[in-house]
């Protein structure tokens, strides 16, 4: 985050006026406080970035995904409709996702955006750590027993079992009891995620 003062200026949020600006929108360049700036994952080919987005830009950056998806809705039902002069049944099945599409993005333009404010991602960040320093009263069948559905949930359960014993053991290999190298993968694990 660029620090909100440059130049000796200190930089007020525009949204609310007695709040310090925290941060800078990286589309329109202007200063907001933590609870105006949102985080938006941007996916590019080769990473993700993180983008700090006022409530404007964030709004339009989520019409221009939709408005992308009405368009390419439009160009499916124009094919399709030239489509059925030549294939009735594929001419119909082009229409029909054209206007699917079309709906799709329609939906998605009167959406909400969801991504989190910096004050949130702070707040969430908090009680991650707060949950991290209290790992020392729970038990490491509780914390194995959370290890183990997660890592389910997302590779499966033979995947899962095998990727959670293994990076057990890479830490027992290295001297460490089964406990202790339970509650390493877990601090690992919650790191990753906030």
């Amino acid at each position: 985050m660029v620090p909100p003062w440059i130049g000796g200026r200190t930089r007020w949020c525009p949204n609310h006026p007695d709040r310090l600006a925290i941060g800078i929108c990286n589309d329109c360049g202007e200063n907001f406080c933590g609870e105006c700036l949102h985080a938006y994952t941007l996916n590019t080919e080769s990473r993700r970035v993180i983008l700090y987005l006022c409530p404007n830009c964030l709004r339009k950056r989520h019409i221009e995904k939709a408005n992308a998806t009405i368009y390419v809705g439009i160009v499916l039902l124009l094919f399709g409709i030239f489509s059925v002069l030549i294939l009735l049944p594929f001419g119909v099945l082009i229409v029909l996702i054209g206007v699917g599409a079309i709906i799709y993005g329609s939906s998605k333009r009167a959406e909400t955006p969801k991504e989190l404010t910096v004050d949130a991602l702070r707040s969430e960040k908090e009680k991650r750590e707060v949950e991290l320093a209290d790992t020392g009263g729970i038990e490491a069948e509780e914390i194995y027993n959370k290890l183990l559905t997660r890592y389910i949930n997302h590779w499966g359960v033979q995947e899962g079992i095998s990727i959670l014993k293994s990076e057990i053991m890479a830490y027992t290999m290295h001297g460490v009891s089964f406990t202790e190298a339970v509650k390493k993968v877990y601090q690992r694990q919650e790191k990753k995620t906030s």
